[in-house]
């Protein structure tokens, strides 16, 4: 049984208000280098080496994701500090065309494309920051901490590859702000909840638009008139909320719940801007609202609710933990990510003379929810002194097949973990290993539901206007971009460092 240093009251209300401002301090700091991202493996140490199978057992601080009510497992004043490595593997070979803006006496180009990678691979810092603390009172506990969700938060592909209409580059930096509190009735059961300010600190995406007002013409390779189109905003005023809860039907069975509640609807303040990819301009395209100059857009997106449940066996040797088996699933209604919309709320584009409306690019996701399982648990090899632990976990797929996209392929996952925990004293250390691989899959051009950014074009839905679209792309408004080949693959190691005061 590990014994806790309970200092007087004043003075633990002291460390925790240092605490806090230390926290803000690293916070500024590291601001610029924070991951963020659509949900990849798992956050913290301990959890993510049992496979996120944690919201039962959510015995340290990364409770305040997984289960505030885990909090009143903490004793006196604690700091934790730990941080997220990941590498990502992504690649992507867009599917042969062809190439009918190229038809020289009737005859397409057939068009192959190479394959392309994620240049951007070492994400070295997801940190989380949390200062937690029972004031000295029996039953009740407190949090307060500042974390990067799971995920990949930045994304490099060439201007000159296959994917180039969907993505050329993203980098997007998420905080969560959390205020948590967690009370319990004995060892019987608890609850706790944490209140949470979303940040989207930083959104930069980038892609390749075709500003081409040719009526009747579709280039699915190239254009001379491709622009890299940059949106860079952030939005400071997202809100969540997670709340949780335990039971003890008997010392060596434990059930739990907690859920994210509240979906975060995200509407940056954005900036846009052109540059030609191949046109050398004396001038720059010029942006204008209202015939004033003007580059001012919104971009627009939802994080949405989930739920966690499990089931604990712990194996008791009189008061001693030997091990513990926890079974967690998982369900995430991805469905409310159903697009990304960046609206020019009448902005103006003009190039070389001609005036083309920015409009609205709707960039179709059409997510479906998600269900995970996840399975893992921890062995007590030297009691207060090493632990060890593994886990795993299957994910069902978000994306749909034919609305698969290069910044979240999100298909079918697998993964696999394990880490440790050596304790020192008053310190906690845990590092963790965890390996996810996505299910690859295949698209034909056919059956692409994401088109080529055309927003110049005069050619509307149903899309079967022959004068002002390309008979060649019936029933389209423009050529397929997203079909082809995905790859992707993960690897997360995680350092955490606990203190007792």
């Amino acid at each position: 049984m590990t014994v806790f240093y309970r200092p007087h009251r004043q003075f633990q209300m002291a460390f925790f208000i240092v605490l806090c401002a230390l926290g803000g301090i690293i916070v500024m700091f590291s601001n610029d280098v924070l991951s963020a991202g659509i949900s990849v493996g798992d956050q913290g140490a301990v959890a993510a080496g049992r496979g996120g199978a944690f919201v039962a057992k959510a015995d340290d601080a990364t409770a305040i994701e997984y289960n505030p009510a885990g909090l009143t497992s903490l004793h006196g004043t604690q700091l934790y500090l730990s941080n997220r490595f990941g590498y990502a593997h992504e690649q992507f070979r867009r599917a042969p065309l062809l190439d009918w803006s190229e038809a020289g006496e009737g005859i397409p180009d057939y068009v192959t494309f190479d394959t392309v990678n994620n240049e951007h691979t070492w994400q070295l810092l997801g940190p989380m920051i949390v200062v937690s603390t029972d004031f000295g009172l029996q039953s009740w506990a407190f949090a307060l901490g500042t974390y990067a969700p799971a995920g990949i938060s930045t994304q490099e592909f060439s201007q000159d590859g296959g994917q180039r209409y969907m993505l050329t580059r993203r980098d997007t930096k998420i905080l969560y702000y959390s205020l948590s509190a967690a009370w319990r009735y004995k060892d019987v059961f608890g609850v706790g909840v944490s209140l949470q300010w979303v940040d989207l600190a930083q959104l930069e995406l980038q892609l390749i638009v075709n500003g081409d007002t040719t009526p009747g013409q579709v280039s699915p390779v190239s254009s001379l008139f491709d622009m890299a189109a940059t949106v860079k905003g952030a939005d400071h005023t997202g809100i969540s909320a997670i709340l949780g809860f335990w039971v003890h039907p008997m010392p060596s069975f434990q059930l739990a719940f907690s859920g994210r509640l509240i979906p975060t609807y995200l509407h940056a303040d954005s900036e846009l801007s052109l540059t030609p990819v191949f046109l050398s301009l004396e001038e720059a395209p010029e942006l204008s609202r209202n015939d004033n100059p003007d580059n001012n857009v919104t971009f627009a997106m939802t994080l949405p609710m989930e739920l966690r449940a499990g089931a604990r066996y712990i194996h008791l040797r009189g008061k001693r933990d030997l091990y513990d088996l926890e079974l967690d699933v998982r369900y995430e209604f991805w469905s409310q990510m159903d697009e990304y919309i960046i609206d020019g709320k009448g902005l103006y584009a003009d190039v070389m003379g001609v005036s083309v409306e920015v409009g609205e690019i709707v960039i179709p996701k059409h997510w479906k929810n998600t269900f995970s399982v996840r399975f893992g648990g921890d062995m007590n090899v030297i009691d207060n002194r090493l632990i060890i632990r593994a886990g795993t976990f299957y994910e069902t797929a978000a994306s749909r097949k034919n609305f698969a996209y290069v910044d979240f392929p999100a298909t079918h996952r697998l993964g696999a973990s394990a880490g440790t925990t050596l304790i020192l004293g008053r310190f906690d250390v845990s590092l963790s290993y965890t390996y996810v691989y996505e299910i690859p899959f295949s698209m034909s051009e056919s059956n692409g539901q994401i088109y080529q950014q055309v927003p110049g074009s005069f050619c509307e839905a149903p899309y079967t206007d022959n004068n002002n679209c390309d008979a060649h792309y019936p029933e389209q408004p423009s050529a397929t971009a997203n079909s082809g080949v995905y790859v992707s693959s993960y690897h997360f190691s995680s350092l955490a460092l606990s203190y007792r005061f």
